[in-house]
């Protein structure tokens, strides 16, 4: 069954008024007064793209011309759109060569068609469809969408103010399996051979160890003490597999010192429970501090405490009351611990330090290959989904990563998705590439993206990029501007210019629309500052000869060196 959306309608969004915008390349909408008509556009193959990819609509401007959020615009609309806007709106499919307007009006309205179309109420999605939206920004911008649109934005992904969720596969383990999968190597991406951590050795601070457990607990004073202790003597530590081995210990006693302190409830058994465990912690301790154990033998009473409350916390009558997933992961990770050496022991560790003090970083570098095993899976998403370490790969350009993050999240969402017709929004998705990646950024992604899942996939891409211009015939782009009140509206450009295969200095200036050329404004200013030198007859300095000298274009050249001959 075919399905594709083609023309989206709001009565207002944003700086958008009485807009609307075509995403079909073979038919073109218009509404005018409550009235629709419809042309037909020359037809490129339906396969053009691929064969199973039905559609693709590129939307073009300057910045703050409404791409974003015409992009949100039509995320908003097709799933939950009467919550998501206060709006009149309607948006027409193809489903099955039959056009079908799906509308909601506070006041019924007629609208008349100059061609066959049905008219059906909106209900707040349109059926059989997914839609996942992606953008590589980070504004700390809020995508407020239905839960039936995958939001894989870095705001999202990232949130200020939210804890990590532990119980969540981690963006790094994404990219790994990603990376295992038989189709990495399509993607041309170069294989990462390393992965740094990094403890954030500063996290906490005097306030953190002061707040204790519990300030009814008698002996709060002892267990800030005590914990604080550990920290230090951590820290103190050589920079070696066992340092890191502490760090990772210590993050889940504070995992479930962050779960006991946000998990507040009134329950005397529960405080019974904390200050019972409590209560054998600090006296074990006392009690090694009296023999010539290593002090890091305290350690593993400090698991022992973690894990004893966690165990008596599901038994107990208040288990339903804390996040039973969150202390689940920090169980698995205190058994994880114990596989650690495993874990270390199979990859060659190098250790590097640089600063001193607050300014001391420690990096544990881990050798990688593509036969990573579950455990390592395991390790880097606990790791990962920590915010006591930065995880990553090392060495890779902010391209390389941003190729890595668009393509794992991606085939994740995608491979488990049960729906026919699959729409994926994608904002400045070759943000951060090197300019010969954003030229096999399109390329890659048509390729790719129907390989992760079978079904019937529409694009709808915003960029900066004039190689999407040249990817795209003149019919799949949407060129936007503003009016003199900043209201975003469609240029009308000319439909006789071929976009597809153009050149891509030219439209970079059309697309872009770019006054003066493609010469940065500083090194026309300068160039300037010669031509007026030379015509008002004045000296050139060596330093000016060395500017004529360095200018890399042959007719700026040739036009000085003819202005200096007086052949002006």
């Amino acid at each position: 069954m075919s399905f594709k959306i083609c023309y989206i309608w709001v009565s207002e969004f944003r700086n958008f008024q009485n807009f609307g915008v075509n995403l079909s390349s073979h038919e073109k909408f218009r509404y005018i007064n409550n009235e629709l008509f419809i042309s037909k556009e020359d037809k490129i193959n339906d396969n053009f793209f691929g064969n199973d990819i039905c559609e693709v609509t590129g939307f073009i401007g300057k910045n703050g011309t409404g791409k974003s959020n015409l992009l949100e615009l039509v995320c908003k609309l097709v799933k939950g759109g009467k919550t998501s806007l206060n709006s009149d709106f309607f948006i027409i499919i193809k489903q099955d060569d039959k056009f079908i307007c799906y509308y909601s009006f506070e006041e019924l309205i007629k609208i008349d068609a100059n061609f066959p179309i049905s008219f059906i109420e909106y209900k707040g999605d349109l059926d059989n469809l997914k839609v996942i939206y992606f953008s590589n920004v980070y504004d700390e911008r809020t995508h407020i969408f239905d839960n039936k649109v995958s939001n894989l934005s870095a705001n999202n992904r990232y949130p200020k103010y939210n804890w990590p969720n532990r119980s969540k596969t981690s963006d790094f383990v994404k990219q790994l399996q990603f990376i295992r999968s038989d189709l990495f190597e399509s993607s041309e991406i170069p294989l990462p051979t390393k992965v740094i951590i990094t403890p954030k050795i500063n996290f906490f601070n005097s306030a953190y160890f002061e707040r204790g457990i519990n300030s009814n607990f008698s002996k709060n004073d002892f267990f800030s003490k005590e914990l604080k202790t550990l920290w230090s003597d951590i820290k103190s530590t050589r920079p070696s597999k066992q340092k890191l081995y502490y760090f990772l210990l210590f993050s889940i006693v504070t995992d479930l010192l962050s779960e006991i302190r946000y998990s507040r409830f009134d329950d005397i058994f529960f405080d019974d429970l904390i200050n019972k465990h409590t209560d054998n912690l600090i006296n074990e301790i006392e009690n090694i501090k009296l023999t010539y154990k290593s002090k890091f033998d305290i350690t593993k009473l400090w698991l022992k405490w973690t894990e004893s409350i966690i165990i008596e916390s599901f038994e107990g009558v208040f288990s339903s009351k804390l996040k039973l997933k969150e202390l689940e992961k920090i169980h698995e990770n205190i058994k994880l611990l114990e596989k650690f050496e495993q874990f270390i022991d199979s990859k060659k560790l190098e250790i590097n330090t640089e600063g001193a003090r607050n300014r001391k970083t420690e990096d544990y570098i881990l050798e990688f290959n593509q036969s990573a095993s579950r455990l390592d899976e395991d390790f880097f998403n606990f790791i990962d989904t920590s915010n006591k370490f930065k995880l990553d790969w090392l060495g890779l350009s902010s391209g390389h990563k941003a190729y890595l993050d668009l393509f794992s999240l991606l085939r994740f969402e995608i491979k488990s998705i049960k729906a026919d017709n699959i729409l994926i929004c994608i904002d400045e998705g070759d943000l951060y590439l090197h300019p010969k990646w954003q030229a096999d950024f399109f390329y890659k992604l048509v390729k790719l993206i129907p390989m992760f899942n079978s079904a019937n996939y529409q694009f709808v891409l915003t960029s900066h990029s004039p190689f999407l211009v040249s990817d795209l015939p003149r019919q799949n782009l949407i060129f936007l501007g503003v009016d003199s009140e900043n209201h975003s509206i469609i240029i009308d450009n000319d439909e006789s210019v071929k976009t597809f295969g153009g050149n891509i200095g030219e439209l970079y200036i059309d697309a872009f629309f770019m006054e003066g050329g493609l010469i940065s404004r500083f090194a026309a200013n300068k160039i300037q500052k010669l031509i007026d030198k030379i015509n008002n007859k004045i000296p050139l300095s060596k330093e000016d000869m060395l500017v004529i000298d360095s200018i890399g274009d042959e007719f700026i050249n040739i036009h000085i060196e003819n202005l200096r001959d007086g052949k002006n």
